[in-house]
C-alpha cells in the first residue's frame, strides 16, 4: 500500500504510521493508485485519482430547493460525479459559496475548489454529504477528464468577489424598539464613483474582519506575540496578527488543525482524544460546536509555528446580504438590514463574524470591502402591473423594503402584499413607518403581521397565511408571483407546506397535485426564494 501521509508531512514516524493506518482502513484503500490525502499540491480527488468529470446533467431535476436531500440524491442516483455532488446541494443558487449550484460541483469535481462547506444553506449536512461522495469515488479510483467550472459573471466591471470596493460606512441605524431581545441594524454603504450597478433582489458580499479580542486570544495560546511575519499567497508577506484579523475563518477548525495539534501532541491522553476527534467521535469537554480557540484550549499544549498553524485555516468567506434598497431611490449608496448575532458558548461569548463587523466593529466613513452578487430569478416581475406576495419575517423583509421603494419610484401598478413577522409589535416591527407610509400611499396593498410572542400561542407568518388561504388562491389565480426570503431550515420550510396545503385545500387538488402545482409556480419564476 502507498501511504497516505508523506514523510514530509509534520508528524513523528510513530504518528505518521497510525495515521496511514487509520485512513487506510477508513478510505478501504486498494493497493495502487493511491496519492496523499494531505497533500496540499494535489488536487481534491488526487493526482492519480481523477474522477468522471463531464458537464452537469442539462436534465437536472433535483435542482428543486423544496425537495430534501436524499429526494435530490434518488434523483441523481447513477449520474455523473457533478450531478451527484451539485443535488448534495441546497439548490437555491444563492451565491453565498462564489458560485452557482451547478458551478460549485463543477468546481469541487475538477480540482479547484477544495472546500466542502462552502454551501451556507446546506450547512453541515450538505458539506457530510459531499464529503462521503469524495471519498466514495477516491475509492473508486475511477478515471476521466478534468472539466473547467463556468465563471460567474460579474455585476460590475473591476468589482467583484476577488477585487472588492472599499465602501465607506455611511450609516449604522438601530431598527428595534429599547427593550427588545433582538439587535437590528440598517447598514448603509457608499459606492460613490465604484461603476457597481444593482438590481432589487441582489445580495451585497461582505469581507469582515474578525474581532481583534479573539485574535489575540489565539495569539496568545499558541505562544506568539503577533508581530511574526506570514507568507499568503503570492508571496505576500504580513504579520501574524493583519493575517488573522483579515485573511483567515478563526472560528470554523479544520482537519488540517486537528492534524496538527495531534503532531504536536505529547499527553497520551490528548492523542487518544484527537484521534477519536478525528474520526468524527465526540470527545468529553468538547463538542461538534467548537471553534478554533475551544480547540487550542483543549488540545494545544506548547507553542506552534505561526506558518504552520495559519496554514491550517480556512480562508475568511465573504457574507450575503440581501439589499435592503431601490437602486432607483438609492443609486450612489447600497442600504442592508443586518441582525446582530450573539450567543454564549461554553462561557465564551461568540459574535457573528460578519454582523457585528457591520454593527460594532466599523465606524462612520471607515470602508468596508464588498461586491454585488447577483440574484438568479430572485427579483421583481418583469411585468410592472404583477400582483405580488412577499413573506418575509426578521430580516427576511430585507428585499421586500427594496422591492416596495422600487415599485414606489417607477409607479408600477401591480397590487403588493407583504407577510411580517418577528417576536413582539412594539419593538419589532422593522420599518414600521416606512411600510404605514406605504398602506397610505397605496402601494402596499396588504399587510398581515405575526408577533410570536404577544400571545400564549405562538403565531407565525404561515399562520397567517392559514387565515388568509381563500384570498391567496385567488391572488394566485389572478397570476401573482409569491417571494419568501428568510431562514431556510425552518420558516422557508414551514412556508412552503402552508402554500401547498393552500392551494391543495384551495383547489381541490391532492397533495402530490398541489406540489406539482408549486413546482410549475417555481418553473414559471412565479415562486421565488431567498433564504439562507
Amino acid at each position: 500500500m502507498i501511504p497516505l501521509i508523506p514523510e514530509s508531512g509534520p508528524f513523528s514516524k510513530d504518528q505518521r504510521s497510525w495515521l496511514n493506518g487509520f485512513f487506510a482502513g477508513l478510505l478501504g484503500v486498494p493497493s495502487t493508485g493511491i496519492v496523499s490525502v494531505f497533500n496540499p499540491s494535489t488536487t481534491l480527488f488526487g493526482q492519480s485519482v481523477s474522477p468522471t468529470v463531464g458537464e452537469v446533467e442539462e436534465d437536472q431535476p433535483w435542482h428543486d430547493s423544496s425537495l430534501s436531500l436524499q429526494e435530490r440524491l434518488q434523483l441523481a442516483k447513477g449520474k455523473s460525479i457533478q450531478g451527484r455532488l451539485m443535488a448534495s446541494m441546497a439548490q437555491l443558487d444563492c451565491g453565498s459559496c462564489g458560485y452557482l449550484c451547478k458551478t460549485y460541483a463543477e468546481s469541487i469535481a475538477s480540482g479547484k475548489e477544495k472546500d466542502l462547506s462552502l454551501c451556507q444553506p446546506g450547512g453541515k449536512e450538505t458539506a457530510s454529504k459531499l464529503k462521503e461522495l469524495f471519498l466514495a469515488e477516491v475509492n473508486g479510483v475511477t478515471n476521466f477528464q478534468k472539466l473547467q467550472p463556468t465563471a460567474i459573471p460579474a455585476t460590475s466591471v473591476g468589482f467583484d468577489k476577488n477585487n472588492p470596493f472599499l465602501a465607506p460606512l455611511l450609516e449604522n441605524q438601530h431598527l428595534n424598539g429599547q427593550g427588545s431581545a433582538k439587535d437590528t441594524r440598517l447598514i448603509a454603504l457608499d459606492i460613490r464613483g465604484s461603476g457597481i450597478q444593482y438590481k432589487c433582489g441582489d445580495s451585497l458580499g461582505v469581507f469582515p474582519q474578525n474581532c481583534f479580542e479573539l485574535v489575540h486570544q489565539i495569539i496568545y495560546l499558541i505562544g506568539a506575540h503577533g508581530g511574526e511575519i506570514i507568507t499568503l499567497g503570492e508571496g505576500k508577506n504580513i504579520p501574524l496578527r493583519e493575517a488573522l484579523a483579515l485573511h483567515f475563518d478563526i472560528e470554523s477548525p479544520s482537519d488540517d488543525l486537528l492534524n496538527l495539534l495531534f503532531s504536536c501532541a505529547e499527553d497520551g491522553s490528548k492523542i487518544n482524544d484527537l484521534q477519536r476527534l478525528v474520526k468524527g467521535e465526540v470527545v468529553a469537554g468538547i463538542d461538534e460546536n467548537h471553534g478554533v480557540i475551544e480547540l487550542l484550549r483543549f488540545a494545544c499544549t506548547a507553542p506552534l509555528n505561526p506558518q504552520n498553524f495559519v496554514d491550517t485555516l480556512k480562508k475568511i468567506r465573504p457574507r450575503l446580504y440581501s439589499i435592503s434598497s431601490s437602486p432607483v431611490m438609492f443609486p450612489d449608496q447600497i442600504q442592508l438590514t443586518v441582525g446582530m448575532v450573539r450567543y454564549e458558548y461554553h462561557g465564551r461569548k461568540r459574535k457573528g463574524v460578519a454582523s457585528t463587523f457591520l454593527g460594532e466593529r466599523v465606524r462612520i466613513h471607515e470602508p468596508v470591502r464588498v461586491f454585488v452578487q447577483p440574484s438568479h430569478g430572485f427579483a421583481l416581475p418583469e411585468n410592472p402591473d404583477c400582483p405580488m406576495i412577499m413573506v418575509g419575517p426578521g430580516t427576511g423583509i430585507a428585499p421586500f423594503r427594496a422591492f416596495l421603494q422600487e415599485r414606489q419610484a417607477t409607479k408600477s401598478k401591480g397590487e403588493n402584499w407583504l407577510f411580517f413577522g418577528d417576536q413582539h409589535g412594539k419593538t419589532d416591527f422593522l420599518y414600521e413607518q416606512e411600510l404605514k407610509e406605504f398602506q397610505h400611499l397605496g402601494m402596499l396593498t396588504k399587510l398581515d403581521t405575526a408577533f410570536s410572542r404577544e400571545t400564549e400561542k405562538k403565531i407565525y407568518v404561515q399562520d397567517r397565511m392559514m387565515e388568509h388561504a381563500k384570498e391567496i388562491w385567488e391572488w394566485l389565480q389572478n397570476g401573482a408571483c409569491f417571494y419568501v426570503c428568510g431562514d431556510a431550515i425552518r420558516m422557508a420550510k414551514d412556508v412552503d407546506l402552508a402554500l401547498k396545503r393552500i392551494v391543495s385545500e384551495q383547489g381541490a387538488m391532492s397533495p402530490s397535485e398541489a406540489s406539482k402545482f408549486v413546482e410549475n409556480l417555481a418553473k414559471d419564476k412565479r415562486y421565488c426564494r431567498d433564504v439562507y
